[in-house]
């Protein structure tokens, strides 16, 4: 099974992690992920995000991960970094819909979106990073502070604890939840009204919003 699908309705693009289990990511997931969103970038009026019933993404494929060498775990995470521009910049609307768990990389790649929904239920989201005795990734640590604040983000970064996703609106970190048999619907609903809108109107609030905080990443992903 392909790890990426897509397909195109009303002008958008869907685009979901589907590797069949827990969605987790190496440098060529990655690299095909982000080469599909800037597609739909340029060919669509919006992009949805999302994956699987069980996991949205569980993050980096620790057993692929293990096998390769400092300078390929090095590039994974500069990829990682790239893939998150890409979904800054994107100059449509971009709505993330999860409906299983979104952690480490997973949520990092979540929150880059412009609207986020999750599934109510056991659908758990964090950053557990320091658990497996290495540090937040330099692109999930800004975003998880860009979004929710140092307070939040330190205590999720600093405990790698995982938290239901109902507790995510609250800090910031997502915009609605709703049950799994529709979130997707609702995130789908949410994209097509922001298809609606002046594509350049959107575009260049969307480059105030974030145009800073991406002119502080690039360099880190071009060295």
């Amino acid at each position: 099974m392909s790890d990426i699908s897509s397909d195109r309705l009303n002008g958008c693009i869907r685009v979901r992690l589907d590797d069949g289990g827990a969605n987790t990511l190496t440098t060529a997931v990655l690299r095909d992920l982000a080469g599909t969103v800037e597609e739909a970038g340029r060919s669509a009026r919006g992009t949805m995000l999302c994956g699987g019933d069980r996991f949205f993404s569980n993050g980096v494929d620790l057993d692929w991960a293990l096998g390769q060498p400092r300078e390929a775990i090095r590039e994974m995470f500069l990829e990682l970094g790239r893939l998150i521009l890409t979904l800054l910049e994107s100059p449509v609307p971009v709505v993330g819909a999860i409906k299983g768990h979104a952690v480490g990389a997973g949520l990092a790649m979540f929150l880059a979106c412009d609207y986020r929904y999750a599934a109510t239920g056991r659908v758990l989201i964090g950053k557990p990073e320091i658990l497996l005795g290495v540090p937040n990734p330099y692109f999930g640590d800004r975003l998880l502070r860009f979004v929710a604040g140092d307070y939040a983000a330190s205590d999720l970064i600093y405990t790698g604890r995982l938290i239901p996703a109902e507790e995510g609106p609250a800090l910031g970190l997502v915009h609605e939840t709703g049950p799994k048999a529709e979130i997707e619907d609702r995130a789908w609903e949410k994209l097509i009204s922001l298809r609606d809108l002046a594509p350049a109107a959107f575009a260049e609030s969307k480059q105030m919003r974030l145009g800073g905080f991406c002119a502080d990443l690039i360099p880190r992903v071009t060295v």
